[in-house]
């Protein structure tokens, strides 16, 4: 049994699983509602880290990120044994390192934001641009990845809802994350609809950690194949 310090330190680090998402969804959907020159369909949710306000966006990357490394460490804690037990929470983790990344080293401006930005990407790119890609494939890659492995679990403990839900936000969230980014050459796949498929891959994955956290809460208890 669990002493009674130790699920306190549990249930407050599963709770963190709730708290990312509903820190980063909220945060870039009020800021992209409000930000001027900003338009949410076209433009993705990294370049709200710069202008005047940039600050607010920089903060929701650093400690959204901070929360989703804590969750990964109750979940760890709480998924001891089988399929997953080691891979999910470390792709959690990693999709969190992916957001402190973003927000450490912010994008560029483009695309028109910040207004008088150039409507593509500027010819030459700072060191910090490619560090911030790649905390964003980070993020992405490590849901997808997470998703997948829980999804197997899922479907071990014969949970085939959520195993089916686990799969189909692997999916969707690789789907709409490769829609919103560019092709070889750099320049963006759907530049008019990259904002909208960047947040339908964020919201998805990032809801689909909230659903998890909040399972976990319940104190569900995997079937006995779940553990072996």
């Amino acid at each position: 049994m669990i002493e009674t310090g130790s699920n306190t330190r549990l249930r407050a680090t599963l709770w963190a699983g709730v708290a990312a998402p509903v820190l980063v969804v909220s945060t870039f959907l009020v800021e992209g509602a409000l930000r001027p020159g900003y338009d949410p369909v076209r433009h993705q949710v990294s370049l709200l880290s710069l202008g005047d306000a940039g600050s607010i966006q920089i903060a929701s990357f650093l400690l959204g990120g901070a929360l989703l490394i804590l969750f990964s460490l109750g979940l760890r804690t709480r998924v001891r044994a089988g399929p997953g037990a080691v891979g999910a929470p470390l792709a959690i983790g990693g999709s969190g390192l992916g957001l402190v990344l973003a927000g450490l080293f912010s994008t560029v401006p483009s695309y028109g934001f910040p207004p008088g930005a150039p409507d593509g990407l500027p010819n030459a790119l700072p060191a910090s641009a490619y560090v911030h890609v790649v905390g964003a494939f980070l993020f992405f890659f490590c849901l997808v990845f997470a998703s997948l492995i829980l999804g197997r679990r899922f479907r071990r403990s014969g949970a085939m809802r959520w195993a089916t839900f686990s799969i189909a936000t692997g999916i969707v969230v690789f789907a709409f994350f490769g829609l919103s980014g560019g092709g070889p050459s750099g320049a963006l796949l759907f530049p008019s609809a990259a904002g909208l498929f960047q947040r339908i891959a964020i919201i998805t994955g990032l809801g689909w950690i909230l659903a998890v956290a909040l399972l976990e809460l319940g104190g569900w208890v995997p079937a006995r194949s779940d553990e072996g």
